[in-house]
C-alpha cells in the first residue's frame, strides 16, 4: 500500500475511503466512509452538523443491516460518523446522501466481490474511491 503514499502525498490529492469490518458471525459491514489526503492523513469535523436520525427513515433498514455498531447504539454510531467524517465530505452532501453514498459504495464492493483485494486483515478492508467514487485500483 505504498502507493497511497506516494499518489497522495500533500493535501491536494483527495480521495474516500469505505471502510469495512468482518464480523465472523454477519460477515462484513460498513464502518465509514472517510474522506482523505493520504493513508493516514485526513480532515475531521470540518463543518458544524447536526444529526438528526429522522433524515435517515427512508434508508433505515439497509442502514441497520449493513452499517450497524458493533458497541452501543446505531444511531450513536452514526451520529459519530456523521459528525467526523460526513462533515468532511468533498462533495458537501447532506446526512442522508452521505449514508445512501456509503450503502450504495458497499453494495458495489459486495456485488463486484473485490473485498479481498483491499483487505488489511480478515477483520478490515479500506477501499479506496476517487472523488467520482470510482473505484481505485492501480497500485
Amino acid at each position: 500500500n505504498n502507493f497511497f503514499v506516494n499518489r497522495y502525498n500533500d493535501d491536494t490529492n483527495r480521495y474516500y475511503y469505505l471502510s469495512l469490518v468482518n464480523d465472523d458471525n454477519r460477515g462484513w459491514s460498513i464502518h465509514g466512509l472517510w474522506p482523505q489526503y493520504t493513508q493516514n492523513s485526513y480532515p475531521t469535523y470540518c463543518r458544524d452538523v447536526d444529526f438528526d436520525y429522522s433524515k435517515l427513515t427512508p434508508i433505515l433498514p439497509d442502514l441497520q443491516k449493513h452499517w450497524y455498531s458493533a458497541e452501543g447504539s446505531d444511531e450513536d454510531f452514526w451520529s459519530h460518523e456523521w459528525k467526523k467524517h460526513g462533515s468532511c465530505m468533498y462533495n458537501h452532501c447532506d446526512e442522508l446522501e452521505y449514508f445512501r453514498k456509503a450503502l450504495e459504495l458497499y453494495i458495489t464492493a459486495i456485488e463486484g466481490d473485490i473485498i479481498n483485494k483491499f483487505k488489511i486483515n480478515d477483520k478490515k478492508a479500506m477501499i479506496p474511491f476517487d472523488l467520482n467514487f470510482n473505484i481505485i485500483y492501480e497500485y
